[in-house]
């Protein structure tokens, strides 16, 4: 094989569109589940007489061509290889001559799409391990897709994302099922999922310019494959429809309730879990009002049995279980519409109507605590830390409740009168805190943690700041912060254990950080006529315009200038800059310094 690059528009034509449009969907995707990854897209292209060059699209000299050379005859080598291993009577020479007289190991015959399956799973690893050495990059994960014949190549599509955030994602140690790559979390999925479409659109007879499928799409299949996976690591040999069954138990009531309860996800007498009810006539999951019967059974200690396909019993997973075989998983459904898959302590998964998403942490203490020293400059460490654990009790209620902090929170309860209950200035105890959040309404303390008032009832004006999509708990923390009550802070637990901190203050970053995000963008608005890769590089920019400077908005604004009076020259067309100018509200605390 020619071990040079080729014209990268020999693929069929419309290949860079194609490219964009996976990219664009992954990015989408992965956005809505919750993880900012930077996906960057490749298409890969073989000739098939491996007489021509590997083409690569983009061309932006990401790899180097050379270690491809050779590749499929490569995952040829490795095929044969595991062929011989995992059913060695395929070869011809292990079969009966004898005319219906089976050979004994035709029994470990493996069907044609198996072996299909195998040798793609064979190109699609020899293809990764050589990208990674051919990457001209050090800074990104890369992900793999099928393999498509597209005219006289076979093409394969390639995303590859950032690799810090990748890292700092939980994940499954068991990553192969019954010899197949199964995704080790929910991001991995996705980026599956989206790698899948891309291989479907590539198997057109013409492939077309863009991916016809959406980013809720792309979610809901990615949810499908993760659950079925954890259910298959749970020994659950034919695991189909156990997301489609927990939404729909999740949005059914009992007699008016809402469904609440913890189910465990393994099979038949595993040795950590507890049996003390077995059920002589197991529920399928796959009938919503019989499954949220059983679910109502369900308490502290006494969770739902099931083995992915249907619920055996009751009883609990015991803390003998050891996680590092990943066996057993834990669901837990939280309010209306809203469940989470666990493994051991992590979540993994949650839905919200249907929707998945990376689950959020709940209250991160280092966000609690900055958000704290912002809003109460006077405030201590140890006001901090009892303020975060008033924090932890509202979290740990079964219902929805609101904490406010309010630097007079003496005379705020006085305002509030009748709409409150102010009592004596005292620090709550976990059981005088959970029968004061009973009623509806807030309780009101000072930033050194002394109540003075619950089931208080927040005023303020519509501001037009709110959020449709959120309850009147939310929005009417929302309407206080921006009227009377400027310059307090609001934890908000929602009915479905969702956790907010207001106000919502901007993460610190440090200085390096946006000054390097700077330098990127006017270093590509001189090099040349790359836009592809400039809108990249803005749309990074506009993520941390709170941060730029005087000095750093003009370098941002005179850069974009550049870039459209050169699309301007070339193509009579151009975008519509708008200048932007430093955020009124940004000042040094936003930064961290180099020993944080």
């Amino acid at each position: 094989m020619e071990a040079v690059r080729g014209e990268a528009a020999s693929l069929w034509g419309d290949q860079g569109e194609l490219r964009w449009s996976m990219e664009r969907l992954a990015d989408e995707s992965l956005d809505r589940a919750g993880v900012e990854l930077d996906p960057r897209g490749f298409l890969i292209g073989f000739p098939l007489d491996e007489s021509g060059a590997v083409l690569i699209e983009p061309e932006r000299n990401a790899f180097d061509v050379e270690p491809l050379a050779g590749l499929l005859a490569r995952a040829d080598a490795l095929f044969a290889e595991r062929r011989r291993t995992t059913c060695p009577a395929f070869c011809p020479e292990a079969r009966s001559v004898q005319a219906g007289a089976p050979h004994p190991a035709d029994e470990e015959w493996h069907p044609e799409h198996y072996l299909t399956a195998l040798l793609e799973g064979c190109r699609r690893q020899v293809l990764l391990e050589a990208l990674d050495t051919a990457a001209r990059f050090d800074d990104r994960r890369l992900f793999v897709g099928m393999s498509v014949v597209v005219d006289d190549h076979r093409v394969f599509p390639v995303l590859a994302v950032s690799s810090e955030p990748w890292a700092e994602l939980p994940k499954l140690s068991t990553t192969t099922i019954d010899g197949f790559a199964a995704a080790a979390c929910f991001p991995e999925a996705v980026i599956d999922d989206v790698l899948r479409a891309a291989s479907h659109e590539l198997d057109r007879k013409h492939p077309v310019s863009l991916i016809g499928i959406d980013a809720g799409a792309v979610l809901r299949s990615a949810a499908d494959t993760f659950v079925n996976g954890c259910a298959s690591r749970a020994g659950q040999e034919f695991a189909l429809g156990l997301r489609d069954a927990l939404d729909a138990v999740s949005a059914q009531t009992y007699e008016g309730r809402a469904s609440l309860g913890t189910l465990v996800l393994a099979q038949p007498g595993h040795g950590a879990v507890r049996c003390d009810v077995a059920f002589e006539h197991e529920v399928a999951v796959s009938v919503p009002r019989a499954f949220r019967k059983a679910l109502e059974m369900t308490g502290p200690g006494f969770e739902l049995l099931c083995d992915g396909r249907k619920v055996y019993g009751l009883g609990t997973l015991e803390d003998s279980y050891d996680p590092a075989g990943e066996r057993c998983f834990t669901v837990r459904v939280v309010g209306n519409g809203s469940w989470e898959l666990w493994h051991a302590t992590t979540p993994f998964l949650r839905v919200d109507n249907g929707q998945p998403t990376l689950p959020r942490d709940l209250v991160d203490a280092d966000t609690f605590v900055h958000t704290v020293r912002r809003v109460f400059p006077e405030a201590t460490d140890q006001h901090a830390n009892i303020l975060w654990d008033m924090a932890q009790a509202c979290i740990r209620q079964q219902h929805g409740t609101m904490l406010v902090v309010h630097p007079d929170a003496r005379a705020e309860g006085e305002r509030l009168l009748p709409q409150a209950y102010t009592v004596e200035p005292t620090r709550l105890g976990p059981n005088a805190f959970h029968a004061l959040t009973k009623i509806d309404g807030a309780v009101l303390v000072s930033p050194e943690g002394h109540c003075h008032a619950v089931g208080v009832i927040l005023d303020g004006a519509a501001t037009g700041t709110g959020d449709i999509s959120r309850g009147a708990r939310y929005n009417s923390a929302i309407r206080y912060l921006a009227g009377r009550g400027k310059g307090s802070m609001v934890i908000i637990v929602s009915e479905d254990g969702r956790i907010d901190i207001l106000p919502q203050l901007a993460r610190r970053m440090r200085r390096s950080t946006i000054e390097r995000v700077v330098q990127q963008l006017v270093k590509a608005a001189h090099e040349g006529h790359d836009y592809e890769k400039f809108a990249r590089l803005d749309a990074r920019a506009t993520q941390f315009e709170f941060y730029l400077d005087a000095e750093q908005c003009e370098a941002v604004n005179d850069a974009r200038e550049t870039v459209e009076q050169r699309r301007w020259a070339e193509e009579r067309v151009r975008m519509q800059v708008v200048p932007i100018a430093p955020h009124p509200a940004m000042d040094d605390s936003y930064f961290v310094t180099p020993e944080q």
